[in-house]
């Protein structure tokens, strides 16, 4: 079973934000304030046309982005950060600052702002509708991470790589130390995953929720033998797979319902970070990090879902609310 059932707001209600996410508006707004005053600047220094056109298409999504964000601010009262200037020009150009040097800022600003926005997910949990909004900015701002890194790939402006040790014949795409790790490392993930769900699935109560932890069961199931293949066509060692559960003799009494819903939210937090980690440390492999986008897409759908689902048993824990909204 798919953890879709969500309880529906009832006509009348207010939409609330608890603490956290008024600190997520904020700091989300305040960093792509500094994201689009740190590109008006740069782009005073660039030489290629190319690259003035990459940054005028990020330029648009901070716009867009800005604005979402000011009107959730201003619905709910929250405290704006400074507004940076509308423009900043120079009248002349600074041949020392080169369009590889750029790069490489513009570069780790993404990689920054991506950190914040998965970290921004994670934390926002009262309301539905904020985090939809910011997992739709978390996908514009990988396509916009992807189109960046494969830009800089073109031009030349991307350093090597240590690149993966391996006694197979060379092949189109090789992997990067890094990229090895993450196959390796997200085998591992999926594995104990799999073991703890195995395990709940025997104290499970709820009928519902044990339908829920055998879908979970299947889909990463599904998953690992995907990545278990990937393994070994590129010769990534595989980790030791997960023990058989036998019948425990623990009392199914002890084992609640909501103790089992929370420790695998938690992995689900922690499945998310891996992803994101594992798409930004992909920087040789295009094909790899493809597939982690779309293992972080399903990801973060079963994880609104999953969430959805706990809120709706009372499994969740409840941050203080924030404020009143203007009515």
């Amino acid at each position: 079973m798919d953890p879709s059932t969500i309880s529906k707001k009832k006509k009348g209600d207010q939409e609330q934000i608890d603490i956290q996410e008024a600190f997520n508006i904020y700091n989300l707004l305040k960093a792509r304030y500094v994201s689009t005053q740190t590109v008006q600047i740069f782009k005073n220094f660039i030489h290629d046309q190319d690259w003035t056109n990459i940054l005028d298409k990020f330029m648009k999504h901070f716009i867009k982005q800005i604005g979402i964000l000011e009107e959730l601010g201003n619905k709910f009262r929250i405290i704006m950060p400074a507004k940076p200037p509308l423009d900043v020009r120079f009248a002349t150009n600074i041949n020392d600052i080169t369009d590889d040097y750029i790069y490489k800022k513009i570069y780790h600003d993404h990689v920054a702002q991506l950190m914040s926005l998965i970290h921004a997910v994670r934390t926002t949990s009262t309301n539905d509708r904020l985090r939809n909004i910011i997992v739709k900015d978390l996908t514009s701002h990988f396509a916009d991470f992807d189109d960046l890194y494969k830009f800089g790939k073109v031009k030349s402006w991307e350093e090597p790589y240590p690149v993966y040790k391996t006694t197979l014949p060379h092949q189109k795409e090789q992997l990067s130390t890094s990229e090895a790790f993450h196959i390796w490392d997200h085998i591992n993930l999926r594995y104990e995953q799999i073991e703890l769900i195995d395990l709940f699935v025997n104290f499970a109560h709820d009928s519902e929720f044990k339908a829920i932890l055998q879908h979970g069961i299947y889909i990463f199931t599904k998953q690992v033998k995907e990545l278990e293949q990937l393994a070994l066509k590129m010769n990534v060692m595989l980790p030791n797979r997960p023990t058989s559960i036998a019948t425990s003799p623990i009392d199914p009494e002890t084992m609640k319902d909501k103790f089992m819903y929370r420790n695998i939210l938690s992995w689900e937090l922690n499945a998310l970070d891996t992803h994101v980690r594992a798409i930004i440390e992909t920087i040789r492999n295009d094909t790899l990090r493809k597939l982690w986008n779309e293992l972080l897409n399903t990801e973060l759908d079963y994880y609104d879902k999953y969430l959805k689902y706990g809120k709706m048993k009372g499994w969740t824990r409840v941050v203080p609310i924030y404020g009143e909204p203007v009515t």
